[in-house]
């Protein structure tokens, strides 16, 4: 079930300055994508783990998440945030005006 974000939006306080306005943007832009991460844990199925099956808990996806984004932070390097800036930076310029 997909969690309904309307119904719980608190009034976030941006800041009149453009700096101010994107980091509240990116915590939620942060915050949607563990979201995302949760809910593909909570929904995966392979040919040898299924989380259906294993009944997951939101609590057990939401560690499984926390574990997955601390594995991948670990290994975090030159050659990967290289290629993620030049992707994201690429992806900026596509949909700007």
């Amino acid at each position: 079930m997909r969690h309904d974000r309307a119904q719980n939006l608190a009034a976030v306080p941006y800041g009149s300055s453009l700096e101010e306005i994107q980091e509240g943007v990116s915590a939620e832009a942060v915050s949607y994508a563990a979201g995302l991460l949760v809910e593909a844990v909570r929904s995966y199925e392979s040919t040898a783990v299924s989380a259906r099956t294993l009944k997951l808990s939101l609590t057990e996806a939401q560690m499984i998440t926390a574990n997955i984004i601390a594995k991948a932070s670990a290994r975090l390097d030159d050659k990967i945030m290289t290629e993620q800036i030049e992707r994201v930076r690429k992806s900026i310029r596509e949909v700007k005006p």
